[in-house]
């Protein structure tokens, strides 16, 4: 479990990531399914506080999808859901992200 900050991010990654797409609904592109992703973060954080970046919330896990397309190879995933549940142990606050999609790899098409 780690706390919650957005600064993460900013560590050295494949350049890739940035080509790669997340969509939570289809796209129209011509494509193959590669598999279906699912990845789970549990962070130290109270949604509810005030102070707390939750435009930042998913940031950590969208990346990690987008490692997972790197890693087959492919370049989207779609239909990507995101949930999330906040529970409180021991008067500490824990944030619970989940995401899945399917994993998508864009095919050529000629015309003639």
């Amino acid at each position: 479990m780690s706390q919650f900050n957005s600064d993460a991010l900013k560590e050295e990654s494949d350049p890739r990531i940035n080509d790669v797409v997340l969509s939570t609904g289809n796209i129209n592109q011509k494509y193959i399914v590669r598999d279906i992703v699912f990845v789970v973060e549990c962070l130290e954080a109270d949604l509810f506080d005030p102070a707390f970046p939750n435009e930042d919330l998913f940031l950590t896990t969208k990346r990690k999808l987008k490692m997972k397309v790197l890693e087959y190879g492919a370049n989207a995933v779609i239909n990507c859901h995101f949930e999330y549940q906040q529970r409180n142990r021991d008067g500490k606050y824990f944030l619970e992200l989940f995401a899945y999609g399917t994993v998508i790899q864009f095919i050529q098409t000629t015309i003639g």
